[in-house]
């Protein structure tokens, strides 16, 4: 079979790592982004790879045959074309994780489904797929309200404090969205295929990133709220590591705090 040059399609134009990995990616000229509508469109034989970040809103709230399937129908589509399909996952489909879901109804389905899709893209066989199961990525955003990141910097700017619901000493796997493309680039580039933690690897306590985004803004101060929850993880990426031969340090991710600190306050 013909060794096929690089060449990415994305799909969702509206979704948040879409946008924002499109913004840091080094290989930029070599994606087109799409919707999931006009894929019928598209002559997808030319592309390496196909990346679906287009989610049908029920995945989060009805079981996954009550959905349109998006992954399986795209994965069907690319079928036998020499395409890796990258698939975006969660970390809550690792037992702890999944585990500590059930507590939180609203996410619950949403995690539930992300296991069953993963399955059906490992079942199919044909496309070669990359899974990535992504821990929390920082970037400066004020629109996505689901996001730790976005909720924390409306309460700095809205109301000079950010406000937490979880124990002083709870501790998440954060990275950039520079180092989350720089990653997904050299899997691209390298056409690896499996299932990848895509993450820091750091244990990153919350009131540190706060006092950090506080440190850049200028001023403020961390609120706990009277009824905490625990909710520390941290993502093995010893695999990862070894394929991309580059890591993301500390000091790195808190210096990008204060710079969305200061860019809150200079907006």
């Amino acid at each position: 079979m013909k060794k096929k040059k690089i060449k990415v399609l994305l799909i969702g134009k509206r979704s948040f790592i879409s946008r924002n990995y499109f913004k840091f990616s080094q290989i930029r000229n070599k994606i087109d982004i799409i919707n999931y509508k006009d894929i019928s469109k598209i002559n997808l034989t030319k592309y390496s790879h196909v990346f679906n970040l287009s989610l049908d809103p029920n995945v989060r709230v009805k079981d996954l045959n009550l959905t349109n399937k998006l992954d399986q129908k795209i994965c069907n589509l690319i079928k036998d074309k020499n395409i890796i399909y990258i698939l975006p996952s969660t970390r809550f489909v690792y037992k702890t994780n999944f585990d500590r879901a059930k507590k939180v109804k609203s996410n619950f389905m949403y995690k539930k489904n992300k296991i069953r899709i993963e399955k059906i893209v490992k079942k199919l066989k044909s496309p070669n797929f990359l899974i990535l199961r992504i821990g929390n990525i920082l970037a400066y955003d004020l629109q996505n309200k689901s996001l730790f990141i976005t909720k924390a910097l409306n309460d700095l700017k809205k109301k000079k404090k950010i406000k937490i619901d979880l124990y002083k000493n709870t501790y998440k796997d954060f990275m950039t969205f520079e180092y989350f493309s720089k990653c997904l680039d050299k899997m691209i580039k390298n056409k690896i295929v499996g299932t990848y933690n895509i993450s820091s690897g750091i244990k990153l306590n919350i009131d540190l990133i706060c006092k950090s985004l506080i440190q850049g803004y200028g001023e403020g101060k961390v609120i706990y709220e009277k009824k905490l929850k625990n909710d520390s993880f941290v993502l093995n990426n010893t695999k990862l590591i070894k394929k991309i031969k580059f890591k993301l340090s500390k000091k790195e991710i808190l210096n990008y705090c204060k710079k969305l600190g200061n860019k809150l306050k200079n907006a």
